[in-house]
């Protein structure tokens, strides 16, 4: 059941951060949307590692944080970046495996992580990510 919370969690933060954000929003405010929802249920942030801005370049700017900061930066239509949060039974702290793609807490606690790339629209946001399942769920 632990982990289940966990993954529903993240899941959750996730969507928090898409919900508060939009053109004239700021980029802090998916760091502390999720950080809300962490918070809530005692969980951590992993500050590691970061979502990013998709163009040309795959991993450019903006660079997101998942956790609250002060990365003051006005949300404009037609920016697309990534939101992908971990959050943590315990220490934020983690490391990356030999394979240098696994990651793992330092302290042995469980983690869940989810991810969406966002369009900033002209009106809101799009999430460009979303399975077809949850389309047609949201649709009803």
């Amino acid at each position: 059941r632990a982990g289940r919370r966990l993954v529903h969690a993240t899941r959750e933060s996730v969507y928090e951060a898409i919900d508060r954000i939009g053109p004239g929003a700021c980029l802090t405010d998916v760091g502390a949307a999720i950080h809300d929802v962490a918070d809530s249920y005692g969980y951590s942030t992993v500050e590691k590692y970061r979502g990013h801005g998709i163009g040309e370049i795959f991993h450019c700017p903006p660079f997101v944080k998942h956790y609250r900061n002060n990365d003051k930066l006005e949300l404009l239509p037609g920016m697309i970046f990534t939101i992908e949060p971990m959050l943590v039974e315990g220490s934020g702290d983690c490391y990356e495996w030999h394979d240098q793609w696994t990651v793992a807490t330092v302290d042995g606690g469980m983690a869940a992580q989810f991810e969406h790339t966002v369009l900033i629209t002209e009106d809101g946001v799009e999430i460009l990510t979303i399975p077809d399942d949850e389309v047609d769920a949201m649709a009803k």
